[in-house]
This record gives structure tokens, sequence and C-alpha cells, in this order.
């Protein structure tokens, strides 16, 4: 849903007006502060509304690209050109963690030191959503990781025929791609387990620091959760086993990283635009919270 800038403008001038100020300068009216809070509320739907609809395009395209890169494979003629782009990708998708969690940890310090107007249970819904969102990032990179080639027992080189001095032999070809391409398998495979086994010690550090802290239980119990997927998606980095793939030509593969290219270029812009609309959603809702405030002391005055 696209947010109409006459909407915006009209909803902004209600949100933000005055009551005339006479001789006697009195202060708004409950009727005033609804009018307000109206406002308020019909910007902070829409800018909600666009929110999600653009979340779920964002969504969308990367499922696409992750589909798509893991049902392909590199072949001698390709060489390795699928292999990078399953790499760049793995990169990006790591990228949008850490955006992620500069967006959850920010959630948090409003936890223990507000400067916005948010319920305790808003904040807390944000950062679940976050949550879910890393964790969906996390198996998007191991789905990609999961379909790069595994290592083959090919034998280096292989007999082309006999001579005069007996049979002669050629480097062979299967063997090397193979050590090509899985160089790019054992690489991921390697940052991937490092960067789990760190999200292990840092949950279980978490999770030290509420038990003396005396946390609630269910909060521990949910770290307690995440280290056993972090355990077990660690399971599945280091597993042997490869997704199936068909096996590509150099033209396919330069085709496909040109759209991959477009489509990375396209997605960074649609997340700049995604987390400005966020941060304003949140001042918008914070200023609906204060707006609300001031409906009920307003109220309670006059009663």
């Amino acid at each position: 849903m696209k947010i109409c800038p006459i909407h915006i403008l009209a909803a902004t001038l209600l949100a933000t007006a005055q009551p005339c100020i006479h001789a006697a300068s009195q202060p708004p009216t409950a009727a005033q502060w609804e009018a307000a809070l109206a406002a308020r509320e019909q910007r902070t739907a829409l800018l909600r509304d666009e929110l999600k609809a653009l979340d779920t395009r964002i969504e969308g395209r990367i499922g696409t690209i992750v589909g798509a890169l893991q049902s392909i494979g590199d072949s001698k003629d390709s060489r390795t050109k699928v292999a990078r782009m399953k790499e760049q990708s793995i990169e990006a998708l790591k990228k949008n963690i850490g955006y992620f969690q500069t967006k959850r940890a920010t959630l948090q310090e409003e936890m223990r030191r507000p400067t916005l107007r948010l319920t305790e249970e808003q904040k807390r819904k944000g950062i679940a959503i976050f949550d879910e969102r890393i964790e969906k990032r996390v198996g998007e990179i191991l789905t990609v990781q999961k379909s790069l080639p595994a290592h083959k027992d090919y034998e280096r080189y292989r007999a082309t025929g006999s001579d005069w001095n007996g049979t002669t032999y050629a480097v062979n070809e299967d063997h090397r791609q193979n050590q090509r391409v899985t160089a790019y398998t054992n690489s991921q495979r390697k940052e991937i387990e490092e960067g789990l086994r760190r999200s292990i010690a840092r949950i279980e550090q978490q999770n030290r620091a509420l038990k003396t802290a005396n946390a609630p239980a269910e909060e521990i119990a949910k770290n307690d959760a995440l280290i056993a997927e972090r355990r077990r998606q660690l399971s599945v980095a280091l597993s042997p086993a490869a997704t199936p793939t068909r096996e590509i030509g150099r033209k396919e593969a330069l085709d496909l990283d040109k759209a991959l290219q477009i489509a990375i270029g396209e997605l960074r812009k649609d997340f700049t635009t995604l987390f400005a609309r966020y941060s304003a959603y949140l001042q918008e809702l914070s200023a609906v919270n204060q707006s609300r405030d001031a409906l009920a002391a307003a109220k309670q005055k006059h009663s």
C-alpha cells in the first residue's frame, strides 16, 4: 500500500495543530486531543501498512534468489561462477543479519533506558519480529551453503591411452573442477561454523547473566531453546551431505550473475527504505502513545 502524500500532509497538520489561543489561553479540550490522536493513528496505520508491503516484497525476492541458487551448480564450463555467486549471497545475508541485530539492540536499550514513548508490549513485539528475521536469514544461509558441492574422490589422473612407452595419463578434469569449487565449500563451512559457535557462546553468556540477575524463567528458557537450535544448525553446516543441483554452463551462469547483481542492488535500496520507514514508524507510534496519555489526562481533569 502506497502512502498518499495528501493524506500524510493532512494527518500531520491535524496531529500537530494547536488549538486557537484566545485571550484566556485555554488548554486543549478532550475533543481536540481526540482529533489529534485520530490523525496520528491514521498516519501510523499508513506507515505500518507500507512497512508490511515493503517487507513482504523484500522477503519474496530473497526467497526467490535463495531458491534459484539452491537449485544450480557449477560445471567444468562455468568453473566457479556459481560458487562465487553463492558466496556473495551468503555474505549479503550475513550483513542483513547484522542490520537486524542492530535494530534489535536498539529496542533492547529502549527497554532499559527509554527515549521513545513505546509500551513494553510494543518493544517486545518488535524484538520478536527481529528475532524471527534473524533466524530466517540463518536458515537461508544454511540452505545456500548446503547447495555448495561436497568433496568427491576423483582420481587425480586418468588413463588416456597407450604408446610404445606404456600407458599415457592426463590430469582428470573432474578432479580439478571438484578442487576448484570445494575450495568455496570449505571456506563457507568454516566461516559459518565459527559464526554459529560465537553465537552459542554469546547466548550462553547471556543466560549466565540472566540467572545471576534472577531473570524470569521464560527468558532463560527462550535462550536455552535458541542454543539448542544453534547446535542443530551447526550439525547441519558440518554434515557432508549436499543438496543436489543442476550443473549450468558459462553463458547461463553469466546471465544469472548479471540478474543477481541487479537484484542485490535493488534489495539494498529496498532495505534502506525499509529501515528509514521503520524509524519514522517508531516516531509516530511514540507520538500516538503520547497523544493517548494526554487525552486520558484531559478526560480525567474534566471528569
